[in-house]
């Protein structure tokens, strides 16, 4: 008996002759696969590989020179990120200023680009072309606040630990505190806390007596708002809007503040200040009037 479907020269010419059906047609052939070279493989661990784990990778006894030439290769190029990402986030705290310090650590200090050294400062032709091309777009020099503040002023306990808290989401902006009398002798209580902002060598903006903020009830939120606003920072935090999530804040507590409008009369425009070395008009707190002529008066350093 003819099995139909054997393939065989006798089937194939009953098929001919119409006596058998004609064959079914064959599954068409499965894609080919590509082929991973070894090198393909070590390059797509390298790639993904942190820098701890390219060492481990290197102290493997086995590895052929190709090998550890390609983990030696993207080891480096993990370190030299790793370094980029500390020049840029290399404060983290609010420090203590002193009086003597605040030319350079302030004024000096806030011209200081990410990528460059104290010594480098006002040397354009120190920056390679990364570094240039990392700055188009961005905001020159480095955001330095400077916080004066008395401990018996109410506000001033407040602010604390809210810049406490953005100094350590924004690393590459420097916190500085000082009270008030010792960097201005006689400033007038009425004007603390105060908040100096530097950016590039200039002065961008000056906070007295918390113009602008909700007083008791700033929230950090308010504050990175009125910092952002100044140029002190790049960009808001994630991790502090994570945590705002976490805590179920209600949208109308956290809706962003209109400083454009909320934080006229306090910026370097409307009061009386030198960048070169703190000559500070006092401005006027929240409930003074306009036609008083005593806060006009300089403190200088």
């Amino acid at each position: 008996m003819v099995n139909p479907n054997e393939d065989t020269e006798f089937n194939d010419a009953l098929r001919a002759h119409g006596i058998l059906p004609p064959k079914p047609p064959s599954r068409s052939p499965s894609p080919d696969i590509p082929h991973i070279t070894h090198q393909d493989a070590i390059r797509a661990i390298a790639a993904t590989a942190d820098t701890d784990q390219l060492v481990t990778l290197l102290e493997n006894d086995n590895l052929d020179s190709d090998d550890e030439r390609m983990f030696e290769d993207y080891k480096r190029k993990r370190m030299n990120e790793l370094k980029k990402e500390e020049k840029k986030g290399r404060f983290g705290s609010m420090e203590h200023l002193s009086r003597e310090d605040f030319v350079r650590e302030v004024t000096e200090g806030s011209k200081v680009n990410p990528d460059q050294n104290q010594d480098q400062v006002g040397s354009s032709n120190d920056l390679n072309e990364e570094d240039e091309e990392d700055q188009k777009g961005g905001l020159r020099g480095t955001g330095v606040v400077v916080f004066l503040f008395k401990d018996s002023v109410p506000l001033s306990q407040h602010l604390r630990p809210l810049l406490h808290q953005l100094a350590a989401v924004h690393p590459s902006t420097k916190f500085l505190s000082i009270p008030a009398g010792l960097c201005i002798p006689n400033y007038p209580d009425k004007n603390v806390p105060t908040l100096l902002i530097y950016r590039n060598g200039e002065i961008s903006g000056n906070v007295i007596a918390g113009m602008g903020l909700k007083g008791m009830k700033t929230t950090v939120r308010d504050l990175e708002g009125l910092l952002l606003y100044y140029k002190a920072i790049e960009k808001p935090s994630s991790a502090l809007l994570r945590q705002q999530n976490a805590d179920g804040d209600s949208e109308e507590e956290n809706d962003e503040y209109d400083f454009d409008n909320k934080v006229g009369g306090v910026n370097s425009r409307s009061t009386n200040i030198r960048s070169g070395g703190i000559g500070l008009g006092t401005g006027r707190g929240k409930n003074e009037s306009d036609d008083d002529g005593d806060d006009d008066s300089d403190f200088d350093l």
